[in-house]
């Protein structure tokens, strides 16, 4: 995905429109690159940098952008067996994060060779840092990116806005880091369970949850018998998590397989809880 190679001092970014109309100008400091909406305007990146851009949002969409958001993309190629981390620093005024997943950037990590699978295990709530487990060798691209609307800040209000110059500045730093932890056991008590009562679901992992905490999933077979909440933030440290299980009244004992896994890649793992009538 796109680095953050912009060349300091460009502080205008001219973008092309059809035969006819007027050219627009319009403050993307220091983003060299816009419009960088695909693959094919991927900046470089490679561990132990930090690149900074700037995003360029409009109400309207700029001539040549097909949504009011912006996407900037960061190419690196990752070593045999290596664990990456990237996220967000130094964001702009209009891009900061609330603390509560609102407003802001958001990164991902994606590949290999631009197949657009996502590779990353775990992500802050904000979703402004993202780890990986250990990749195989290849091209992969890191991806920060605005939504049409967001929850800014300030105002706690849904709306559109215009994002250019230093308020959009922001960084991505890319660093090769050790993986992400993984669900590595799933247990769930009492086991069996009375329906109508609780049962707490217990997550172990294979290492402390990194700084930012991690988002775990636990999913359902059967959510009207027994069913829970199926995301969750860890918080940093944590080396298992507590998710409580709700269940119903059932007319016959009836099992349930519920699934734990580190968002968004890993081996899951498995349990069975019963439900007694």
């Amino acid at each position: 995905m796109p680095r953050i190679l912009a060349a300091a001092g460009v502080l205008l970014a001219a973008v092309l429109v059809p035969a006819g109309a007027a050219q627009a100008a319009v403050t993307c400091a220091p983003d060299a690159y816009e419009i960088d909406d695909s693959g094919q305007n991927a900046a470089p990146i490679a561990a132990g940098e930090t690149v900074h851009r700037a995003i360029c949002q409009e109400r309207t969409p700029l001539p040549g952008k097909p949504y009011a958001h912006d996407i900037d993309l960061f190419e690196f190629t990752a070593v045999e067996g290596q664990a990456y981390t990237a996220e967000v620093v130094g964001a702009g005024a209009q891009l900061a994060n609330n603390g509560a997943g609102a407003g802001g950037l958001t990164v991902g990590i994606s590949g290999p060779d631009g197949t657009g699978a996502s590779v990353e295990q775990t992500f802050s709530i904000d979703g402004d840092l993202v780890v990986t487990g250990p990749l195989h060798a290849g091209r992969y691209r890191v991806v920060a990116a605005t939504m049409d609307q967001e929850i800014y800040p300030e105002d706690n209000v849904i709306t559109t806005r215009t994002v250019q110059g230093d308020a959009g500045r922001y960084g991505v730093r890319l660093t090769a880091t050790a993986p992400a932890p993984v669900v590595t056991g799933l247990t769930v008590s009492p086991n069996p369970v009375n329906g109508g009562k609780n049962a707490t679901a217990t997550l172990t992992f294979s290492s402390p949850a990194p700084r930012n905490g991690l988002i775990v999933n636990l999913s359902s077979s059967n959510a009207f018998v027994a069913g829970n909440v199926s995301s969750s933030q860890v918080p940093p440290g944590a080396t298992r998590y507590h998710m409580t299980i709700r269940t119903g009244r059932v007319s016959a004992d009836t099992p349930v397989t519920f699934t734990a896994k580190v968002a968004h890649v890993g081996q899951p793992k498995t349990a069975v809880l019963t439900v007694r009538r």
